[in-house]
């Protein structure tokens, strides 16, 4: 991505498609499982905490995170080359490494919910464990109000995406939909949250708010005979007397 331009999405479906495969060839075909209490502990509860551990180790590397976006320029200089490489090199930003950096990043966080998943799960099965979680995470990045074609990212916006789809999913599964019927569902909810996000619904909400609000003002003015505090904050808002 950073040395030969790859668009990022490319990358994303190249091991959507073949990543799997390959750690199947390096398991040796196999699926290992993990018969030890650390696994369990590191995918379930450790002894004497309340808390699950896959919890904490979220909460602590959204923490890390966001506290090396808040002290460092990798945030402001990720979204100047999201939004125009070329521009961001001019002043002085190196796009090839912010993208490195970025994907280094990605790939630690990467690792580490595998990891989780792997000794919740109790086995390492690289051909069916957390199927189709890449296309649930790119969902929670669009729902977090992220641009996918770069630019601007938010922590919070992305993790209220993914609990999103964790409802979601939850609560298809617990309504006795079938698994592959889920994906239907997934996909006409996302659609609803797309249109609903765009900016061409936003604007048309808009609208309609104004127009709400001048005809209130206008029927205040019509019953008193004088225009209310909304009329009087806004001096722009048309108020005709004695219609």
């Amino acid at each position: 991505v950073s040395i030969f331009k790859v668009q990022p999405m490319v990358a994303t479906l190249i091991l959507f498609t073949g990543g799997r495969s390959i750690a199947f060839m390096i398991d040796g075909k196999l699926s290992p499982i993990l018969a030890n209490d650390l696994s369990g502990q590191i995918g379930g509860v450790i002894t004497g905490v309340p808390i699950q551990t896959p919890i904490i180790l979220t909460a602590v590397f959204i923490a890390l995170v966001a506290v090396f976006l808040k002290t460092t320029n990798l945030k402001l200089y990720t979204e100047s080359v999201g939004i125009n490489p070329n521009a961001a090199r001019l002043n002085g930003i190196d796009p090839a490494k912010i993208k490195f950096l970025t994907f280094m990043i990605l790939g630690v966080c990467t690792a580490v919910a595998g990891f989780i998943a792997v000794n919740k799960a109790g086995r390492h099965d690289s051909v069916n464990l957390l199927k189709f979680i890449e296309m649930d995470a790119i969902l929670a990045v669009a729902i977090g109000g992220n641009a996918l074609s770069g630019g601007k990212f938010s922590i919070t916006g992305s993790i209220i995406g993914a609990y999103t789809i964790e409802v979601l999913n939850r609560t298809l599964l617990s309504l006795e939909i079938e698994t592959e019927t889920i994906k239907a569902f997934k996909a006409v909810f996302i659609i609803i949250l797309m249109v609903v996000a765009s900016p061409v619904v936003r604007d048309f909400a808009k609208k309609v708010l104004r127009r709400v609000q001048t005809m209130g003002v206008r029927s205040t003015v019509q019953k008193t005979g004088e225009p209310n505090d909304a009329a009087v904050s806004n001096p722009d808002t048309p108020v005709k007397k004695g219609e």
